[in-house]
């Protein structure tokens, strides 16, 4: 997995059974690489607001693909004693084209599988949201069918939410459909606030120390909340391809000229605190998961709880799931599941006709062996020790 921070590539080992109704998971680990300088810069320079021709997407389908290989291969060396069964490929999100009226029609994630396959002889699922974009969904956020499994049976409406370059939401209440949706930007403007106007540093605010240190800019952040986005109906998704340095210089130029870094920080931060306050509230949650990257912004967190007195505001790390690896061993319970013929998308969540069995399998070194399709999709997922 790497998602639209562009910071790095995860890498989640698991032990996965089928047991009837019941998915059981033995996490492993994940090792997380981050992106060579390099790498990084090339696919920022693919990403909106980029005009990549087509030499400059093959270039970086490839590179990511080798990256993503030795990823695999430290991966299963180092927690899977070198015998991986399967591999499940996220790969980077490129574009995510989402038409005028809000409809998913496409997306695009870069990252060669055959170079995964060959590197490791196992077979790959790759290109998991295209089937849920084609049955009518969003293709997003994909993970609800995780979050779903993990917080079943809870008595308290729960949300999870995911901080990575998009924020999304799931929602589960017992007897009701799942909800799952994109919040708005987190690290897709948190980021480029960070580094604003070439400031030195990391390309991201750790911890939320830039952003305590600012003050909020009323009229920029009036004007980041007007965007409409925010009132178009679940399903719904975004990406890079609207919320970008690009999009944050227009409104910063309009609104806000000369604004210091930190203040930067500190209203697009309120922006992400202000947006996660008002959906867990429309939801009725009685507790909020964090996970992701930018669960560790603590500036964040500390505004989140602030204004949701009454609500437990904790992270993935308390179900025994780290917040860094959250997404990674979400997208291997959704290749296993299609592994073992299992559909891994919610209709309610994405919005799509029907639920689907979800991405591409490209062969490994042997013959190409599917197991004998499952009664039925898992109810739980527990996690398990040992």
């Amino acid at each position: 997995m790497s998602g639209t921070s562009v910071d790095g590539i995860d890498v989640a080992g698991a032990d996965l059974e089928l047991a009837g109704t019941e998915l059981r998971c033995r996490y492993l680990g994940c090792v997380g690489l981050p992106f060579a300088a390099p790498l990084r810069a090339e696919i920022i320079a693919v990403l909106p607001p980029g005009r990549p021709g087509a030499r400059e997407v093959c270039v970086l389908h490839t590179r990511l693909g080798d990256a993503y290989a030795t990823a695999f291969a430290r991966t299963q060396r180092e927690l899977a004693g070198g015998a991986a069964d399967l591999a499940v490929l996220h790969g980077q999100t490129v574009y995510h084209w989402v038409d005028a009226e809000g409809r998913a029609q496409g997306t695009l994630q870069l990252g060669s599988p055959a170079a995964v396959a060959e590197r490791l002889g196992v077979p790959v699922i790759s290109d998991l949201r295209s089937r849920d974009i084609v049955a009518g969904g969003q293709g997003a956020p994909l993970v609800a069918a995780f979050d779903a499994l993990l917080l079943g049976g809870r008595s308290l409406p729960s949300a999870a939410v995911n901080l990575g370059g998009i924020a999304n939401i799931t929602v589960v209440t017992a007897g009701q459909p799942v909800i799952a949706y994109d919040v708005g930007p987190a690290g897709a403007l948190m980021d480029p606030a960070a580094a604003w106007d070439g400031a030195d540093g990391e390309p991201f605010d750790r911890d939320g120390a830039a952003a305590a240190r600012g003050t909020v800019s009323p009229p920029l952040l009036a004007a980041l909340r007007a965007d409409p986005f925010y009132r178009r109906p679940w399903p719904r998704s975004t990406g890079r391809e609207h919320f970008n340095a690009g999009y944050l210089r227009a409104l910063v130029d309009r609104h806000a000229p000369g604004l210091s870094r930190d203040d930067l920080a500190a209203t697009v931060t309120r922006l992400l605190a202000g947006l996660l306050v008002a959906v867990a509230r429309r939801h009725g949650a009685g507790e909020l998961i964090l996970s992701g990257g930018g669960s560790r912004n603590q500036t964040t967190v500390r505004w989140v709880r602030a204004g949701l007195p009454g609500v437990t505001v904790t992270t993935s790390d308390e179900l025994g799931v780290p917040v860094q690896a959250k997404e990674a061993l979400a997208f291997a319970v959704l290749g296993y599941l299609s592994w073992h013929g299992v559909p891994g998308s919610v209709p309610s969540a994405t919005g799509a006709r029907h639920a689907a069995i979800l991405g591409s399998v490209t062969p490994g070194s042997g013959p190409l062996c599917l197991p004998e399709p499952a009664p039925g999709p898992p109810t739980r997922l527990r996690l398990v020790s040992g």
